[in-house]
């Protein structure tokens, strides 16, 4: 293949063979003015340029990949950048593109940014992992300096100061970043400087933050971010102020960013800047908001906030449809206002123009901004209608371009809104397929939204677009006639007819079948359309539009297909070969590659050779054939002969497969197990994926992929390829290629929506290859000249397809719901009337697909076959409904018990295994979410039950009073881990060996003595209240010590532990024990100044509190014994109250006292069945378990209930009882003789008469009994209950003291656990200092480095400015030497014409004043017209300059006398001078530039070493407030209120400025007042009765100070006086009024004899000139003659010139030499007289200055 041509996306080459025409769109990136009016902007991989007018021009950039890009409209010049390994910088001229430079060693992996300056500079942002930016000279292609940006802080846009190149700006959406660029001869620095936007009293961490995006936010400060505390928690001492990474214990970079990290307020967000030429910034934001930076104080400030959208309540207006925006004190009612107004993403795009600041964002509206006025406003409006993401202004700021994300381009002139005009409207999106239409002019392109674009091939012109205005995933145009097919979502193929391309129209939609249309491919002749569905299906449609591109027939494939190509033989079959994959993985590749024949033969019975009217084809027919690919692949592409081309997914070659002939083939059940292997393979591609492609001719194989690169070979030679690389690899690469027909262009297109043509240039060797696919492709259209025409012919007649076209009215359109609601009606009639209903022949639905209207037509003719069959079996059910209604209605007389349910006449046994089984599938999801909603309880329980009862060592309970609410609970406690055991033990025994070394060293030390509260200990303890050490008062208002020198609970802190102090604090505990808590080993408070006596003590404080908790939970353990005890006593006794309360009838309740569940909570672990209030479930063996108990208990008491000897012997004989009780035998009555109520008293005999008497003595003894008994029970009662009474009321004072005793309990508890909050809260202000130091020493270490490296660099600017100063100097020395040399150099001419020289010598042209070209600097739109660049000042004053100097070195300048020849070498040694001049000047220039560098540096390392030093400060200050934090100890005391004498605040009392002394100290220092004060009045008198006499004195000083200043001005007054000779005179002469006199006689008879002389002098003078008058007269007269006789010898001597010229060679010039001698003696004569008049000067000077020293002076006194 490469003997044909190369592959090259550039201009042509001397080998090569393949070039790009054009490439076609823009994706909304930077497009920005390279010319005046050419714009430029990156197009895939080329660099597109186009014209105003609509030229266009493509470059192809030679580099690996395209990365960033940007354009110099002043230079005209710009730069691309590689996207690859170590990537390079290229700078081309425009439009010669000659590579300028190229830039080396900036980046890594890639570039992100690139942007020009106004000068000869480029800056590049690299990316991943560096992110530097590097400064670059283009035109050396030298790398000045870099500066590491941060890598969280990606930069959002950068610029250089277009009027002074040193500045460059940075943004971030958290900082805004100012770099100045530094200069010392050849090396440059960039020291940035960070933009501050808040108040200046504000932290440095707050003031760079960016303003917050809504103006109504507030800033929140850190100290507001702090929850607030009680003032009065806080501790009285010294307290320590921390930043609050400290306090996170953060150090590094994590501290520096803690603030970020903290800020909630939601800020601006920077995404465009512009600057203005006085330095100041203009800064868009992406929510709207306009920034303006001070160039000078860099700060910055909001000055626009967009208007806020109002929230607009839901109300009746808003639900019933009625809606409008509201604005922050605005009420928008058009378009127009609301244009007006610069909203969210509205300044993207910011550009200053003379005029005002020109804004553009993804909102489609221009505005024109007056940012000078105090208030923001829209001057100008412009509606683009597209999403503005780039603007640049030309070069003349007259035009502007702005570039869509839409694909298109405008043109704007500033100032005129009607100029707007597109430029260039591509619709950009991911293309999706191309196709070329026939004859060879015109290409066809498919975007992913439907729209259409038809391009010519020659140049790349858009001529039209269509969309079909659905998602668009295949295209191909037919080779046939003028018609591309689309297919889109849904299954619809659109037709469009493109004989007149700029004008397409669509005549036609097919919507075959339903899902989308993946695939779409013609048959080489256009005769069939092949297609291919999301299922699998491939179609073959008719592609003639003379057959209403009707869908043919269509054949199913397993899985996915992904690749789809045909080859028509000569015999007019259609091979197809289909690649699909059946694993369900897409990028696997295909797995499967099918192949089936369609043959004329096959199409003229297509209903026999398909298998039913749905017109799938049969396999045998169509000789189908499926086989497993070996290596799954990518793409396919056949030829003649059965050869296809794949792409393999595992080693990413291309392979040949050969497809097996068909006798070839085994059966059908082994043919599964055949794996098709490749015939050979050969060189592909980088990455897997991609497609194959064979040219129309199929000679020549294309191959592209996901790697980016289009590769070309013949099918002759397979191993050798044309490549290209025309689309990025990172974004997809090679999306789609096409051929032409004559295979001479090729297109491609990628992800990047890019559309690039490529055309041959073929090598003499090529051009046969190429003749051969030209021959092919006029072969094949001649052959389909006469179907073409016809066909066109047809197409152009048909009419333009409309949506309504192929649908009906909707009164005319059968209503699907309708037709089912009707149906069913009428299924239920017939059931109702026991007929036979037929079901109606379906009809196709509006918009079904070609398959569903064959499916309905299979259906109708399988209808119409099985007619009579249909017919029976309705006939058959019509009988078994009639039968199983006769069932049910005998069923329903039935019995209950013999009656069957309703669910067993359903027929449908499956049915009703379905129903069971969906029923049982439900209750079992029930059932499980309701096993996992118990087991989450179960789990929640247990580990509850774990945490807070089964841990627990003493379970937590209380005891409750019996006649109160009073509750007392005990201490619910944990077992203690081992690890604080030891750590107990280890703190135990360490602090008894510092108590017995502490004793050992106070015997040997120091004399024993009774530790007694004295004044002076007191006032010592005083002078130590600086660092906190506070001593607290007992109860009884005394010291913190008693008399045996025991800590009081004042100084202790608590009341559960009273320590000794001696010497050394050393505690020892005493009355700790009555709360359990005591000990011998802790820490006095006064002692804990290292960290680890402050962790022993939280060891010891934790232990005491156990102890202390242990003790009270064992009382109240007893007390708990008690209430049980006394619970049981009470039952005892309601025994017998119960008892006696059935006996005497009363009704009365009984006090039966009970555990709770507070005071037993294991009641809570264990439910009872009389709390579950629902039935409960139980299983079937748990029934059958309770009916077979049930049973055994009835069977037990039927036996019980049978002949029982043992009762009925005790019934017998003793009544029933075994024991005979006092009441039993009270409730029996007497018996009443029978007598008494048969007989009438008159009739009883004395007998029963005596019977009667005893009978009712008995009964009143009986009476007497029981009410005596009755009155027993009744005090037994009383006394039981009072007993009971008194229990409880015994119990519950116990239950009160213990109460009291808990209350105290937890107050010690309180307050130990408020110790160890104290201790702990020291031990982390100790981290936090601890903490805040290692970042000081981080920050001392950096800053120590950075010092090393300023001291480094200063050190090498010292050498660089003394060496370059030398240099200076040298070019001053050689300068001044020309300027002295000037004489030597030209002393062979005159003196005169030597002068004259040398005033030309130093002659220069005027400085340049910048002109501008076009009109002042008021009319020019550029707002840096009156600033232009460096470069161009300095190429406007060497242009200026050289014509200048050009201008002086003319002859006409020459003077009169000088020899071309000197006058030559004159312009020479000027122009040296000159150069001279401008080299000295330059240095002078660089060695200010070197100086300035040098001081800024020194300002820098006195910078650094301010910063050590404040940092040092900072160490030192906290190591200061460490130790002072370390002794400042923080102390518990108990106080009594009297005791303190601060005065109380609004709230509660303030300690912080309070100390803690001695009553004694307080009176001693009141009487030591007192006397200090006695003593300081009676010095005051003194003092003042001394004072006035010093006064005095004073005054009579100063008036002797003044006297002598005032003599002492007379007499200077006098000495300094000038004594003239008229003062000598008037000081000598005796009669110095008759001298004058005298003297003024004398000058009046001069004055008299002068004005004789002056008279006489005047006539004679008017004498001499009439004199003189007739001599000029007589002269002229003269002078007349003798021009006369001048014109005569004139003649003579020219004739005798020319004579002597003749003769000259013969004669020799004797007096030659004497006249030069002569003219050297007058110029030595001229010169001595000089120097002779310059001293006979000096002289006159001389005798001058001895003269004035004749003068008397007066020499001052000195005093």
């Amino acid at each position: 293949m490469d003997q044909i041509g190369t592959l090259e996306l550039s201009t042509e080459n001397i080998i090569t063979k393949k070039r790009a025409r054009w490439a076609q769109g823009y994706n909304g990136k930077k497009a920005c003015y390279i010319d005046k009016d050419v714009i430029c902007y990156l197009c895939g991989n080329n660099v597109k340029f186009i014209a105003e007018d609509g030229a266009e021009t493509v470059f192809n950039f030679p580099g690996e990949g395209v990365g960033p890009f940007d354009a110099h409209s002043l230079s005209h010049c710009f730069a691309v950048a590689e996207q690859c390994l170590n990537p390079k910088i290229y700078v081309f001229v425009y439009p010669t593109f000659r590579q300028t430079s190229v830039l080396q060693g900036g980046a890594k992996l890639e570039y992100t940014k690139l942007f020009f300056s106004s000068s000869d500079y480029l800056c590049s942002l690299s990316g991943i992992p560096e992110f530097d930016l590097t400064l670059w000279n283009y035109n050396t292609g030298s790398k000045l300096c870099t500066y590491a940006l941060s890598r969280e802080n990606i930069p959002t846009s950068l610029s250089f100061n277009p009027g002074n190149w040193r500045q460059i700006c940075i943004t971030s959406e958290k900082h805004v970043t100012l770099l100045n660029i530094e200069q010392s001869n050849t090396l440059f620095v960039m020291q940035p400087t960070i933009i501050q936007f808040g108040e200046r009293h504000w932290p440095y961490d707050r003031r760079v933050r960016l303003p917050p995006a809504d103006r109504d936010a507030e800033e929140i400060t850190e100290n507001e971010r702090d929850i607030p505390t009680r003032a009065s928690t806080r501790m009285t001492r010294y307290t320590i102020d921390v930043p609050k990474a400290a306090k996170a214990g953060l150090v590094g970079e994590l501290a520096e960013k803690l603030d970020e990290i903290q800020d909630e307020t939601e800020r601006v967000k920077p995404v465009s800047q512009v600057w203005t030429p006085i330095g100041d910034l203009y800064i868009g934001c992406a929510g709207g908001q306009i920034i303006k930076i001070d160039g000078e104080s860099h700060q910055g400030k909001v000055i626009y906030y967009p208007p806020k959208k109002a929230r607009v309540p839901d109300s009746r207006m808003s639900s019933a449809g009625i809606h409008r925006e509201s604005m922050v004190d605005i009420q928008m009612t058009a378009d127009d206002d609301l244009d007006k107004l610069m909203v969210e993403e509205s300044v993207d795009c910011i550009g200053l123009h003379k005029r005002g600041l020109y804004c553009a964002g993804r909102d489609g509206v221009l505005r024109l901004v007056d940012v000078k006025s105090r208030d923001v406003s829209v001057l100008e409006v412009c509606k683009i209608g597209v999403p503005v993401t780039s603007m640049a202004f030309s070069a003349s700021y007259r035009h502007m371009v702005l570039g869509s994300e839409a694909g298109s381009l405008h043109l704007y002139e500033p100032g005129t809104p009607e100029s707007l005009r597109l430029l260039k409207n591509l619709h950009y999106g991911v293309f999706v397929a191309i196709s070329c239409l026939p004859g060879n002019e015109h290409c066809v392109t498919c975007r992913e939204n439907g729209e259409i674009q038809v391009w010519t091939i020659d140049k790349g012109q858009l001529v039209s677009s269509i969309s079909v205005d659905m998602p668009a995933f295949s295209m191909a145009c037919s080779p046939m006639l003028n018609v591309c097919a689309v297919g889109t979502a849904g299954g619809y193929i659109y037709y469009l007819d493109m004989n007149d391309v700029e004008n397409p129209r669509l005549v036609e939609r097919v919507r075959v079948y339903e899902g989308t249309v993946t695939h779409l491919v013609y048959q080489e002749t256009g005769m069939y359309l092949l297609s291919v569905s999301e299922d699998g299906h491939v179609f073959l449609i008719d592609g003639r539009a003379s057959k209403n591109f009707k869908p043919l027939a269509h054949t199913g494939m397993k899985g996915e297909v992904q690749s789809l190509s045909s080859y028509t033989d000569s015999t007019g079959a259609v091979h197809v070969v289909v690649t699909h994959n059946t694993s369900g993985n897409k990028r696997s590749g295909a797995t499967h590659m099918t192949t089936f024949s369609v043959t004329e033969e096959t199409m003229r019975d297509l209903r026999y050779n398909c298998h039913s009217l749905k017109y799938d084809f049969k396999d045998k027919s169509i000789s189908k054939v499926s086989l497993n690919m070996a290596i799954p692949s990518y793409g396919s592409a056949v030829t003649e002969g059965g050869t296809v081309y794949t792409l393999a997914q595992t080693n990413k070659k291309v392979h040949q497969h050969k497809l097996p002939r068909k006798e070839d083939l085994p059966p059908e059940k082994e043919l599964e197990k055949i794996r098709m292997e490749p015939d050979a393979e050969f060189p592909g591609h980088q990455l897997p994926g991609g497609q194959v492609l064979l040219s129309p001719h199929h000679k020549w194989l294309a191959t592209y992929g996901t790697d980016g690169t289009l590769m070309l070979r013949t099918i002759g030679q397979m191993d050798k390829t044309v490549s290209v690389t025309p689309h990025d690899y990172r974004i997809g690469g090679v999306k789609v290629v096409a051929f032409a027909e004559d295979s001479q262009n090729i297109f491609t297109t990628g992800y990047d929506g890019v559309l690039t043509c490529y055309t041959w240039n073929y090598t003499p060797t090529g051009l046969g290859k190429a003749k051969s696919a030209m021959e092919a492709a006029r072969a094949k259209k001649s052959k389909l000249m006469t179907s073409q025409m016809e066909e066109n012919e047809h197409i152009v007649g048909m009419q333009e397809w409309t949506p309504d076209r192929e649908s009906r009215p909707m009164s005319e359109r059968p209503v699907t719901t309708n037709r089912e609601a009707k149906e069913k009606m009428k299924r239920d009639e017939a059931l109702e009337r026991d007929e036979i209903y037929q079901t109606p022949t379906p009809t196709p639905e509006d918009n079904s697909t070609w398959l569903q209207n064959q499916e309905l037509e299979a259906f109708k003719e399988e209808d119409k076959q099985y007619a009579e069959i249909k017919k029976n079996l309705r006939v058959s059910i019509r009988d078994m409904r009639r039968t199983l209604q006769s069932m049910l209605h005998s069923n329903a007389t039935l019995p209950e018990l013999e009656r069957l349910n309703r669910h067993e006449f359903d027929l449908d046994i499956e049915e009703q295994m379905r129903l069971q089984g969906e029923a049982d599938q439900e209750v079992e999801r029930v059932r499980e979410e309701i096993e996992f909603e118990n087991l989450a309880k179960m789990y929640l329980r247990e580990m509850i039950k774990r945490e807070c009862w089964d841990e627990m060592v003493v379970k937590g309970r209380a005891v409750q009073a019996f006649n109160s609410n009073l509750e007392v609970s005990n201490f619910p406690m944990r077992e203690r881990h081992k690890q604080f055991l030891k750590m107990l033990e280890t703190v135990k025994k360490r602090r008894a060996i510092e108590i017995a070394e502490s004793k050992a060293r106070t015997e040997i030390l120091e004399l024993p003595q009774k530790a007694a509260p004295t004044t002076a200990l007191f006032l010592s303890m005083l002078q130590q209240q600086r660092y906190g050490y506070g001593y607290g008062f007992d109860e009884e208002g005394g010291e913190g010590e008693d008399d045996d020198g025991r800590e009081q609970p004042s100084t202790t802190g608590s009341l559960g532990m009273r320590n000794t102090v001696s010497g050394k604090f050393q505690v020892e505990c005493l009355t700790g024990a009555q709360y359990g808590g005591g000990s011998d080993l802790f820490y006095s408070q006064f002692e804990l100044h290292a960290r680890e006596q402050k962790v022993n003590q939280i060891v010891l404080l934790e232990d005491a509190i156990f102890r202390v908790k242990q003790v009270f939970n064992k009382e109240f353990d007893e007390l708990f014994i008690k209430k049980e005890q006394e619970i049981g006593k009470i039952a005892e006794k309601n025994k017998r109250i119960k008892k006696i309360i059935a006996d005497l009838e009363f009704v009365e309740d009984v006090i039966e006292p009970s555990l709770t569940i507070a005071e037993k909570p294991e009641m809570m672990l264990t439910v009872n069945d009389d709390e579950v209030k629902v039935e409960k479930f139980y299983t079937p063996e748990q029934r059958k378990i309770m009916e077979k108990k049930q049973k055994e208990e009835e069977e037990r008491r039927a036996r019980e209930r049978g002949d029982n000897a043992r009762e009925r012997a005790l019934n017998e004989m003793m009544g029933g009882v075994l024991e005979v009780k006092k009441e039993d035998e009270l409730k029996k009555d007497i018996p009443r003789p029978s007598f008494i109520t048969t007989k009438a008293e008159a009739e009883w005999s004395e007998d029963e008469q005596k019977i009667a008497k005893d009978y009712e003595r008995r009964v009143k003894e009986l009476q007497e009994e029981r009410e005596k008994y009755r009155k027993q029970l009744e005090t037994e009662l009383r006394k039981n209950q009072s007993i009971i009474q008194e229990g409880m009321a015994a119990f519950d004072e116990m239950l009160n003291t213990v109460f009291m005793k808990k209350i105290k309990v937890m107050m010690v508890i309180y307050q130990e656990e408020l110790k160890i909050l104290r201790l702990r809260y020291s031990l982390l202000i100790e981290e936090e200092l601890e903490t805040r130091e290692n970042e000081l020493n981080r920050l001392l270490e950096h800053k120590t480095a950075m010092k090393a490296k300023a001291a480094q660099t200063l050190m090498e600017t010292n050498k660089s400015v003394s060496a370059y100063r030398d240099t200076y100097d040298i070019y001053l020395a050689e300068d001044k030497v020309m300027d002295k040399q000037f004489k030597k150099e030209f002393q062979d001419v005159s003196a005169l014409q030597q002068d004259q020289l040398y005033r030309f010598f130093k002659k220069r042209p005027r400085a340049l004043k910048i002109t501008r070209a076009e009109g002042d600097a008021s009319t020019l739109p550029n707002p840096f017209a009156d600033r232009p660049s460096t470069a161009r000042q300095n190429a406007q004053a060497d242009q200026y300059m050289a014509n200048q100097m050009a201008d002086l070195d003319k002859l006409s300048n020459c003077p009169e006398g000088v020899e071309p020849l000197v006058w030559d070498r004159l312009c020479r040694y000027r122009m040296e001078k000159v150069k001279s001049e401008n080299k000295v000047k330059v240095s002078a220039q660089i060695l200010a530039e070197m100086t300035s560098f040098y001081q800024k540096r020194q300002e820098q390392e006195e910078q650094y070493k301010k910063d050590i030093d404040n940092i040092q400060d900072q160490l030192s200050r906290l190591r200061e407030d460490r130790n002072r934090f370390n002794l400042n100890l923080e102390v518990q005391l108990l106080l009594k209120q009297g005791q303190v004498e601060v005065d109380a605040g609004s709230f509660i009392q303030e300690y912080k400025d309070s100390a803690l002394i001695h009553r004694s100290v307080v009176e001693e220092l009141n009487n030591n007042i007192q006397q200090l004060g006695e003593s300081k009045i009676a010095s005051m008198v003194e003092s003042k009765d001394f004072r006035k006499g010093i006064i005095q004195l004073e005054w009579e000083h100063k008036k002797m100070l003044m006297q002598v200043e005032d003599l002492q001005n007379k007499m200077k007054d006098v000495q300094f006086i000038k004594v003239t000779r008229e003062i000598q005179l008037f000081l000598n002469a005796p009669d110095y009024e008759g001298r004058k006199q005298g003297e003024v006689g004398k000058l009046e008879q001069t004055i008299l004899q002068q004005k004789q002389i002056h008279e006489k002098n005047l006539s004679e003078r008017k004498k001499a000139l009439k004199e003189l008058e007739r001599t000029i007269k007589q002269k002229e007269n003269d002078n007349e003659q003798l021009l006369k006789q001048l014109e005569d010898l004139n003649v003579s001597v020219h004739e005798r010139k020319h004579i002597e010229q003749v003769n000259a060679d013969k004669q020799k010039d004797s007096g030659a030499e004497k006249r030069y001698q002569e003219i050297v003696q007058r110029r030595k004569l001229v010169d001595l007289a000089k120097a002779q008049a310059q001293e006979v000067a000096v002289l006159r000077a001389e005798v001058e200055r001895l003269r004035m020293r004749t003068f008397p002076a007066l020499v001052q006194v000195e005093h």
